[in-house]
């Protein structure tokens, strides 16, 4: 009796693959009880997979590389983060977890909150600084939009001048991108 309401489950589960389970249900009908196997589980998709050129870090506080394989991670971050680890080397320091709820010294929520923004503290093996010309080179390419994504907000230690870039004394030792509301309904 169990096998028919597994079998009763599986079929209702698959009525668009109806055709697929007519062998099984023969077998049944001819008393012969097929083996039932548990289905192996996918491998995560490719797009959560860090690329070979972005490393996380926990010493801000965050954990950054949980999150990045988090569905939640707004799909401009992801692809922001590809395209940057295609030319430098990145080390992300935070995300979400472990980020303050609010922009510092202020009551507006933080886009890390809403999974709408990375910060970066390392770039090509050497910490942003004023002093890291790939850093510098690599924030003015990120606000231009040279990923493909044009960021609302780009924190840094330069003055490239207009938005999306600021500075600001708590940005003189990473490299903050952050993207304004979801593009579409559902998106993030």
């Amino acid at each position: 009796m169990a096998v028919l309401v597994v079998v009763t489950v599986l079929a209702w589960l698959a009525a668009p693959q109806v055709h697929r389970l007519r062998p099984v249900v023969d077998q049944l009908r001819q008393g012969d009880l097929p083996a039932i196997g548990l289905p192996q589980l996918p491998a995560p998709p490719p797009a959560t997979r860090a690329p070979s050129g972005l490393t996380f870090t926990d010493a801000a506080g965050c954990r950054p590389a949980g999150d990045y394989a988090s569905p939640r991670l707004d799909r401009r971050v992801r692809t922001l983060l590809v395209a940057a680890a295609a030319r430098h080397r990145i080390r992300v320091s935070c995300l979400r977890t472990g980020h303050a709820h609010y922009v510092k010294g202020t009551r507006r929520v933080s886009n890390h909150t809403v999974w709408r923004a990375v910060d970066v503290d390392q770039v090509n093996g050497h910490p942003v600084s004023p002093s890291n010309t790939d850093a510098r080179q690599l924030a003015h390419w990120i606000g231009r939009g040279g990923a493909g994504v044009q960021p609302s907000e780009v924190g840094s230690p330069w003055a490239f001048g207009g938005r999306p870039w600021f500075t600001d004394p708590g940005h003189q030792g990473h490299l903050h991108v952050g993207f304004a509301g979801p593009t579409r309904a559902g998106a993030r």
